[in-house]
């Protein structure tokens, strides 16, 4: 997994190029003018990579974006939202395999209901791919297999240079713009790189003075409560450890009153400059009374409370734009995981077997059978 993600970088700078053209002619013109609202699918790491970019579709985008499962959008939404919002909306559908079952569901019910749907996949050929509408196909290189990262990466990668596609089209931001912010997302997979480089060693220390934990959770705000969400995931997967994720206001409303603070790791994401940062400071604080062991993720003036107060910090730097801060973030939460799993000597995934043979063969996930209306 550690190899995974340390390869990452370097291939997704490799790929940008190709990914940049596949975003810009993903969908059409006319379409991306039409479309009034787009609504974000996916599970899992796809997921994750959505609500990571959903802002990138507000700020860069200019057109009203929501993130919803494939479960929600497909027998939910498609059934019971007004006819004329779902054929002015465009689904956004993520599966990297191009083969998980609930996200064929909900592009096929989408198209049912008169909405158009972009498959958002590396398999060409899969299902969701034939199902749609139109398809962005991510790269695929040849990295070591483990939970991944690369993969996220690129997922996220392809909608925010979807959602910069789209300022451009409904002249939100100007082509100058967007080319400048296509430039800066190139130059930050560099970054990613040198974050990952600097924080390998401390994520390994930082993993093992969490390992006497029982539970964790990861907490996090906007764009980094997606980040929360894959790192949760990313240490369930690796590790088996229970692992849950909260957004940083929710947590005060419901973690903050756990009966056994003392047996919880706290995974908190807060970028420098992230407009959740005041609240954060708050949390902090409560969360060193309550006798959390806290790890900070992030940096700014949350960094600097959590290292006054005792705890660990694995501070991003220099720092970055909030709505792309879940790139680093991220490969610091998969780090961490990959770490942790190590150090647990865990098989990814448990191994598939036993109880979790289902797994094996992704059955769990792929071959559930297709919903339809009235069945």
């Amino acid at each position: 997994m550690r190899e995974q993600i340390l390869a990452t970088p370097s291939a997704a700078l490799a790929a940008f190029d190709a990914l940049e053209r596949g975003a810009r002619l993903a969908v059409e013109t006319p379409d991306i003018y039409r479309s009034r609202r787009v609504v974000l699918t996916g599970s899992g790491d796809s997921w994750f990579a959505a609500k990571a970019a959903e802002t990138a579709f507000w700020s860069d985008g200019g057109v009203a974006a929501e993130v919803r499962t494939p479960l929600e959008a497909g027998r939910y939404q498609s059934q019971l939202f007004p006819r004329r919002e779902i054929e002015n909306a465009l689904l956004v559908a993520l599966s990297n395999s191009g083969a998980a079952a609930r996200v064929v569901e909900a592009a096929g019910l989408w198209k049912a209901a008169g909405g158009r749907v972009l498959a958002v996949t590396r398999n060409a050929e899969g299902r969701l791919a034939v199902t749609a509408d139109r398809r962005l196909v991510l790269p695929v290189p040849e990295l070591p297999s483990a939970p991944g990262f690369c993969p996220y990466v690129f997922a996220l990668l392809g909608l925010q240079l979807l959602a910069i596609r789209f300022g451009e089209v409904r002249m939100r931001i100007t082509m100058d713009e967007a080319q400048a912010r296509r430039a800066g997302l190139r130059r930050h997979l560099g970054d990613i790189g040198e974050v990952i480089a600097a924080l390998d060693a401390p994520a390994r220390a930082a993993a093992a003075g969490l390992a006497d934990r029982r539970l964790f959770e990861f907490v996090g705000a906007g764009p980094n409560f997606a980040v929360a969400e894959y790192g949760a995931a990313k240490l369930l997967e690796a590790s088996g450890r229970h692992a849950l994720a909260r957004d940083l206001e929710e947590w005060t409303h419901l973690n903050y009153f756990d009966a056994a603070p003392q047996e919880i790791a706290t995974v908190v994401v807060v970028p420098a400059g992230s407009v959740a940062e005041s609240r954060a400071l708050e949390l902090v604080a409560y969360m060193h009374r309550l006798g959390r062991r806290l790890l900070l993720v992030g940096g700014g003036a949350t960094a600097a409370l959590a290292r006054s107060l005792g705890h660990a910090v694995l501070e991003i730097t220099p720092p970055i734009a909030e709505g792309w801060s879940p790139l680093p973030t991220s490969a610091v939460l998969a780090l961490l995981a990959a770490h942790l799993s190590e150090q647990d000597g865990a098989e990814y995934g448990r191994g598939g077997k036993g109880p979790w043979a289902d797994s094996s063969t992704a059955a769990t996930v792929q071959q559930s059978l297709l919903w339809e209306p009235g069945r």
